[in-house]
């Protein structure tokens, strides 16, 4: 298995774009740097090399086949007031999940809601808000469809 190596600068300017995003649509400024820095780490850092290549004999299978598997977060999350907004994070979860992995089967592509769970705290707790919007994980969502054609690229099929 292929093991990606980690490159912190792209990491940090995508976490960089992420929160210069939220920031500015949502929450002053922080107070002071190290609450910035703890917002910052709920995002898992992932570094995807430039050169995405089929990860050879990956067997893929779509997440939709995988039912069977999904976290009750997820299945709870298709409708209420959060919905989206959660499933924007649990696909931003999911596909990092594959791409750090290599894993295109069912166990690398259900994601542990916990992850979910972590993140949507911090960003309510960032926001000051109660209840997470479509609008408060724009950015995630964004990345989410990011990671998810590489993973699409690696697995060799739909995710």
């Amino acid at each position: 298995m292929r093991k990606l190596q980690a490159k912190p600068l792209s990491a940090a300017l995508t976490l960089a774009t992420l929160w210069t995003g939220m920031a500015s649509a949502e929450a002053p400024a922080p107070a002071d740097m190290a609450q910035e820095e703890a917002f910052l780490d709920v995002l898992p850092k992932i570094d995807v090399p430039d050169d995405i290549l089929p990860i050879p004999g990956a067997v893929n299978e779509e997440f939709r086949n995988c039912e069977a598997q999904w976290p009750m977060g997820y299945k709870d999350a298709q409708s209420g007031p959060e919905a989206r907004a959660l499933r924007d994070i649990y696909g931003f979860v999911q596909a990092r999940n594959v791409v750090a992995s290599e894993d295109c089967t069912c166990p690398g592509k259900v994601a542990n809601w916990e992850d979910v769970d972590r993140i949507a705290a911090a960003l309510r707790e960032r926001s000051g808000i109660e209840r997470l919007g479509w609008q408060n994980t724009k950015e995630v969502a964004a990345e989410a469809d990011r990671l998810t054609a590489i993973a699409e690229t690696m697995c060799g099929g739909s995710f």
